[in-house]
Protein backbone atom coordinates (compact mmCIF):
# COMPACT_ATOMS: atom_id res chain seq x y z
CA UNK A 1 0.00 0.00 0.00
CA UNK A 2 2.77 2.09 1.07
CA UNK A 3 4.25 1.48 -2.72
CA UNK A 4 1.51 2.48 -4.68
CA UNK A 5 1.03 5.69 -2.26
CA UNK A 6 4.68 6.66 -3.18
CA UNK A 7 4.48 5.73 -6.71
CA UNK A 8 0.89 7.47 -7.03
CA UNK A 9 2.84 11.06 -5.59
CA UNK A 10 5.63 10.52 -7.75
CA UNK A 11 3.40 10.12 -11.01
CA UNK A 12 1.30 13.34 -9.96
CA UNK A 13 5.08 15.36 -9.44
CA UNK A 14 6.20 14.13 -12.73
CA UNK A 15 3.27 15.22 -14.40
CA UNK A 16 2.57 18.51 -13.10
CA UNK A 17 6.65 19.12 -13.94
CA UNK A 18 5.48 18.08 -17.24
CA UNK A 19 2.49 20.06 -17.73
CA UNK A 20 4.28 23.56 -16.63
CA UNK A 21 3.95 26.05 -19.17
CA UNK A 22 6.14 28.94 -19.07
CA UNK A 23 5.87 32.14 -17.83
CA UNK A 24 3.96 35.10 -19.51
CA UNK A 25 6.56 38.42 -19.67
CA UNK A 26 5.51 41.38 -21.67
CA UNK A 27 3.27 39.91 -24.55
CA UNK A 28 4.86 40.91 -28.14
CA UNK A 29 3.04 40.32 -31.75
CA UNK A 30 4.25 39.57 -34.76
CA UNK A 31 3.38 42.17 -37.63
CA UNK A 32 4.21 41.40 -41.19
CA UNK A 33 6.31 38.25 -40.79
CA UNK A 34 8.12 40.09 -37.75
CA UNK A 35 8.38 40.92 -34.28
CA UNK A 36 9.46 44.52 -33.63
CA UNK A 37 10.86 45.98 -30.71
CA UNK A 38 11.79 49.64 -30.22
CA UNK A 39 15.43 49.80 -29.45
CA UNK A 40 15.28 52.47 -26.61
CA UNK A 41 12.79 50.13 -24.87
CA UNK A 42 15.55 47.52 -24.57
CA UNK A 43 18.85 49.06 -25.10
CA UNK A 44 19.57 50.29 -21.52
CA UNK A 45 22.01 47.89 -20.54
CA UNK A 46 19.42 45.43 -18.69
CA UNK A 47 17.49 42.48 -19.37
CA UNK A 48 14.11 42.37 -20.98
CA UNK A 49 11.90 39.18 -21.14
CA UNK A 50 9.10 39.17 -23.77
CA UNK A 51 6.33 36.43 -24.77
CA UNK A 52 5.17 35.46 -28.38
CA UNK A 53 2.68 33.17 -28.17
CA UNK A 54 2.18 30.45 -30.91
CA UNK A 55 -0.69 28.17 -30.93
CA UNK A 56 -1.41 28.61 -27.40
CA UNK A 57 1.94 28.30 -26.16
CA UNK A 58 4.55 30.73 -24.69
CA UNK A 59 7.42 31.58 -26.59
CA UNK A 60 10.00 33.24 -23.89
CA UNK A 61 12.74 35.37 -25.59
CA UNK A 62 14.61 38.18 -23.74
CA UNK A 63 16.93 41.08 -25.13
CA UNK A 64 20.38 42.27 -23.55
CA UNK A 65 22.55 45.16 -23.88
CA UNK A 66 26.05 43.39 -24.15
CA UNK A 67 29.12 45.03 -22.29
CA UNK A 68 30.22 46.12 -26.61
CA UNK A 69 27.01 47.70 -26.41
CA UNK A 70 25.38 45.12 -29.01
CA UNK A 71 21.45 44.24 -28.52
CA UNK A 72 21.72 40.42 -28.20
CA UNK A 73 18.47 37.91 -28.00
CA UNK A 74 18.23 34.39 -26.71
CA UNK A 75 15.42 32.49 -25.74
CA UNK A 76 14.28 32.39 -22.47
CA UNK A 77 15.24 28.92 -22.43
CA UNK A 78 18.38 26.46 -22.56
CA UNK A 79 19.67 23.29 -24.61
CA UNK A 80 19.77 20.96 -21.16
CA UNK A 81 16.75 22.78 -19.37
CA UNK A 82 14.17 23.77 -21.79
CA UNK A 83 12.01 20.89 -20.75
CA UNK A 84 11.63 22.25 -16.90
CA UNK A 85 10.40 25.17 -18.49
CA UNK A 86 11.63 27.52 -15.65
CA UNK A 87 13.76 29.64 -18.05
CA UNK A 88 15.86 32.20 -16.55
CA UNK A 89 15.97 35.32 -14.11
CA UNK A 90 18.38 38.33 -13.48
CA UNK A 91 20.50 37.96 -9.98
CA UNK A 92 22.06 41.49 -9.59
CA UNK A 93 24.79 41.44 -12.70
CA UNK A 94 23.94 37.59 -14.02
CA UNK A 95 21.61 35.66 -15.64
CA UNK A 96 21.28 32.28 -14.29
CA UNK A 97 19.31 29.52 -15.07
CA UNK A 98 16.62 28.75 -12.66
CA UNK A 99 16.70 25.47 -13.06
CA UNK A 100 20.95 24.50 -12.59
CA UNK A 101 21.81 27.95 -11.23
CA UNK A 102 24.68 28.11 -13.99
CA UNK A 103 25.56 32.71 -14.10
CA UNK A 104 25.89 34.65 -17.44
CA UNK A 105 27.70 37.82 -16.72
CA UNK A 106 25.02 39.98 -18.75
CA UNK A 107 28.23 42.28 -20.15
CA UNK A 108 29.75 39.33 -21.66
CA UNK A 109 29.50 38.81 -25.86
CA UNK A 110 28.93 35.42 -25.22
CA UNK A 111 27.12 32.64 -23.32
CA UNK A 112 27.73 29.67 -25.69
CA UNK A 113 30.57 28.48 -23.67
CA UNK A 114 29.21 26.80 -20.50
CA UNK A 115 28.02 24.25 -22.23
CA UNK A 116 24.18 22.74 -22.79
CA UNK A 117 22.68 25.15 -20.40
CA UNK A 118 23.74 28.57 -22.51
CA UNK A 119 21.02 30.29 -23.75
CA UNK A 120 19.83 29.43 -26.84
CA UNK A 121 20.93 32.13 -29.03
CA UNK A 122 18.15 33.88 -31.70
CA UNK A 123 19.08 35.97 -34.67
CA UNK A 124 17.90 39.54 -34.34
CA UNK A 125 18.66 42.76 -36.67
CA UNK A 126 18.26 46.33 -36.48
CA UNK A 127 16.32 48.50 -38.64
CA UNK A 128 16.58 52.08 -37.71
CA UNK A 129 15.63 52.69 -34.20
CA UNK A 130 14.01 49.10 -34.05
CA UNK A 131 15.41 45.46 -33.28
CA UNK A 132 13.47 42.86 -35.27
CA UNK A 133 12.92 38.83 -34.56
CA UNK A 134 11.61 37.24 -37.59
CA UNK A 135 8.41 35.47 -36.30
CA UNK A 136 9.74 32.01 -38.17
CA UNK A 137 12.46 32.39 -35.53
CA UNK A 138 9.86 32.36 -32.70
CA UNK A 139 7.38 29.83 -34.40
CA UNK A 140 10.43 26.95 -34.72
CA UNK A 141 11.61 27.68 -31.34
CA UNK A 142 8.26 26.65 -29.88
CA UNK A 143 9.29 22.86 -28.93
CA UNK A 144 11.34 24.37 -26.33
CA UNK A 145 7.94 25.68 -24.52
Amino acid sequence: MVRRTVALALVLLLGWGCARSAPVHVKVAAASGVVRLDRALVDDGRVHFFTYVHDGKNVNFLVRTDGKGRLQTHLDACYACFKYKLGFVVENDDLVCVACRLAYAIEDEFWDFIGACAPISIHNSIDGRTLVVDERILVDAARYF
